[in-house]
């Protein structure tokens, strides 16, 4: 990341310190997802410890695909994918750095995420598709914290639910030769799952890479979303 005291006053910093800042890693540019991700994993290669009754969800989500209907996945019908799913697109993104926020900007329908930095995480935020993020930097790793989150969205692309009580950790960390970007997501969610869990994934960086226009046009007949 560039040098945010350059921009930020001596009042903005508050309590972050001058040597965090200026350590803090250059993210921007166009990133695209290593490996392609179907189902969201534990870090161990595990499944998510899913409830009971989300687990019975799943399953009817995951017996409907079988059959070709996905009617189900808002996607289906060009609506937004929800998060942690939208970083599990096989499809670039930007990462473009302002002095008070982070924006994520997808070839996917060209959705635009904002995350503010070093805000507190609201409680009562109106839902979202892609929920309310805010950021701040551990040592060399960005931190975001999201909530607020729409409960008809899918966790990954193959059809995990939660609900509206989902809270999601993102934790991006750089490569020493500044071409990958690791990502640990921790997933909490009491109505959905009987823990909290973590997974994770990882961005190659696109240089030189332009994201184009696309645009999603809805169907009557739902077909399978993009993964």
């Amino acid at each position: 990341m560039k040098a945010l005291g350059v921009f930020l006053s001596a009042a903005a910093l508050g309590s972050m310190s001058v040597t965090a800042l200026a350590a803090a890693p250059d993210l921007s540019g166009v990133w695209m997802l290593s490996t392609h991700v179907g189902a969201l994993k534990t870090v161990d290669g595990k499944a998510p410890p899913l409830t009971p009754a989300a687990q019975a969800v799943y399953a009817a989500h995951k017996a409907a695909m079988a059959k070709g209907d996905y009617s189900f996945d808002g996607m289906s019908h060009c609506l937004p994918p929800g998060l942690p799913r939208l970083m599990l697109i096989h499809e670039p993104f930007e990462i473009l750095e302002r002095p008070k926020e982070l924006y994520f900007v997808h070839q996917l329908n060209r959705l635009p995420r904002r995350v503010y930095l070093n805000e507190a995480l609201p409680t009562d935020v109106d839902p979202h598709y892609l929920g309310y993020s805010v950021g701040k930097w551990d040592g060399d790793a960005l931190v975001v914290d999201s909530n607020g989150f729409e409960d008809g969205t899918m966790l990954d692309n193959d059809g995990m639910p939660h609900s509206d009580a989902l809270h999601l950790t993102e934790r991006y960390q750089l490569s020493k030769d500044g071409m990958h970007l690791h990502l640990l997501m921790t997933i909490e969610d009491p109505k959905t799952f009987t823990q909290a869990w973590t997974a994770q994934v990882e961005f190659t960086k696109r240089p030189g890479f332009e994201i184009p226009e696309e645009v999603c046009a809805a169907t009557p007949v739902a077909k399978r979303p993009r993964s």
